[in-house]
């Protein structure tokens, strides 16, 4: 391997499932989800293509968006040049490592494999999840450059993951982790780099530090290009949901001016699509639960002056903030996102979890507000049904084994999906994971062995609504990114291995559950 004409101090890198070049959202969504029964060849080259990286200097092209807000933090608020920091991809990586490396940060959304939407593809299928698979791969390849005389830098873990390696420590200290930094870096890690820069002594590894609150008023626009065009529009939610990390971060909006900045970085780059994260993007401007139309709709108008964009994807719209809007606000939100790109298929995520508007609330004390639990089926067919007048394609998810489910509520949620299979929606289960400490890894985790068979049938009526629904729905979006018609038609070939495996395994597990 050629060695990179760059010594930089620190090198930050993503776990390979984050470092790939993906051209629309969903791609990402589906190479995460994956598992070492699907050969790895085809997750390299069709999947998770590898993000192009400069030969002579290790720099990523792009880099998903958490390592670049990273990157600028350090260029920002320490004493180092661009040259000192080098965000790179997993095949960059062994060119960058020297003795000249002080700190290598790595990032992943799921480093042992036990996030929520990824551990059901793993009950159902053969395999590791490529997230841990990778992951593990990258941190040996660390452990051994540590090991090497003149190597000896520090690794930092963190990301959307970090929870992970926080509660399995012996996971941590086993990948050779000396930090793990748990939460958003910009106030907080980079007075932490510049102490372990200037060789401060570290407590016994695996040292957890959370990231201090930063407004994102004080957040600078990143230097170079993220991911599949990925911009923040907000940070936090605050509707205490028990299984997710955001649960109880309040809510804050990203300046307009921050947002098209990171655009037009983007655009610079060559990258014409945008990604909006948000736990809600309905509500971009509002306060508490309520949505702010003008200000969500003054966001989009700017964002639309951009006439080299060909198209936006947005990931996630919260139920009860969609139905404050009426119809015609939502059909102006959908011409709003509209581009020169035709999307037939702008889809939006919307967790209902259950039909029991009570057992959603017991577990996500905020998701419903302001309206009554009682109402919350009546809420969710309505939404949708607006959604879809408006012009959008609703992926709804659910959440099997939520604690204090009872058979009552999957019956009830069966019916609720019969109905919805009506629409013009695809529906996604996912199997409960608890975020404690004492309860990761235990019972309260729900998996195949704790399904019931009306468990399975819901699980099974919606994958079967998802096999006709969602490959149109990936066709279009790719067209529009651009993607050729023989990538297109190869991603449709491997999807339809895969609907035989999940429903060889729907039948596998039938089986098992009826004898």
């Amino acid at each position: 391997m050629n060695k990179s004409t760059l010594k930089p101090a620190i090198i930050l890198v993503a776990d390979r499932t984050l470092s790939a070049n993906y051209k629309i959202l969903f791609e990402g969504m589906f190479g995460t989800m994956q598992t070492t029964q699907v050969p790895e060849l085809a997750m390299r080259t069709l999947v998770a293509p590898p993000m192009p990286y400069d030969k002579s200097t290790g720099r990523a092209w792009a880099a998903p968006l958490g390592l670049r807000r990273v990157e600028t933090a350090l260029l920002n608020e320490c004493a180092l040049g661009p040259d000192d920091v080098v965000c790179t991809t997993p095949e960059g990586l062994g060119s960058l490592l020297g003795p000249w490396v002080k700190l290598v940060m790595v990032s992943s959304s799921d480093p042992l494999g036990i996030g929520m939407s990824n551990t059901t593809t793993a009950n159902f299928w053969d395999g590791e999840l490529y997230t841990k698979f990778w992951t593990n791969r990258m941190m040996m390849q660390l452990r051994t450059a540590k090991e090497k005389s003149g190597n000896n830098f520090k690794i930092i873990a963190g990301g959307a993951g970090a929870w992970q390696w926080v509660h399995l420590k012996e996971d941590a200290i086993a990948q050779g982790i000396d930090i793990i930094f748990e939460g958003y870096f910009e106030k907080s890690g980079p007075k932490l780099v510049t102490n372990l820069l200037n060789n401060s002594p570290l407590p016994q590894p695996p040292w957890h530090i959370t990231g201090d609150y930063c407004p994102v008023t004080q957040i600078k626009p990143n230097y170079n290009p993220s991911m599949l065009g990925t911009v923040e529009l907000t940070r936090g939610c605050g509707k205490g949901c028990n299984f997710c990390i955001m649960a109880n971060q309040k809510m804050e909006h990203f300046p307009v001016d921050t947002i098209l900045t990171d655009i037009q970085t983007n655009l610079t780059a060559g990258i014409n699509t945008v990604v909006s994260t948000s736990e809600d993007f309905f509500r971009y401007g509002g306060q508490g639960s309520k949505p702010d139309f003008n200000k969500l709709c003054h966001l989009l108008t700017e964002i639309r002056k951009f006439d080299e964009l060909s198209f936006i994807q947005i990931d996630h719209g919260n139920v009860s903030s969609i139905y404050q809007f009426s119809e015609s606000e939502l059909k102006e939100i959908r011409r709003l996102l509209s581009w020169r790109e035709k999307i037939d298929y702008l889809w939006v995520n919307m967790g209902i979890e259950s039909a029991n508007g009570h057992l959603v609330q017991a577990n996500s004390p905020g998701k419903i507000a302001p309206f009554d639990p009682d109402n919350w089926e009546q809420i969710v067919m309505e939404t949708v049904d607006r959604m879809i007048a408006a012009g959008f394609f609703p992926i709804i998810s659910l959440i099997l084994g939520l604690p204090g489910e009872t058979p009552e509520d999957v019956k009830m949620t069966l019916e609720m999906v019969k109905q919805l299979e009506k629409k013009r929606a695809v529906i996604f289960p996912i199997f409960y994971e608890p975020i404690e400490p004492d309860k990761i890894l235990t019972n309260h985790r729900f998996s195949i062995s704790r399904m019931t068979l009306d468990h399975l049938e819901l699980y099974t009526r919606c994958y079967e609504i998802n096999f006709k629904r969602v490959p149109p729905m990936f066709w279009d979006n790719q067209r529009a990114a651009g993607v050729s018609w023989f990538k297109r038609a190869l991603t449709r070939s491997l999807g339809k291995t895969e609907v035989h495996s999940w429903r060889k395994a729907f039948k596998r597990i039938k089986k098992q559950k009826s004898g």
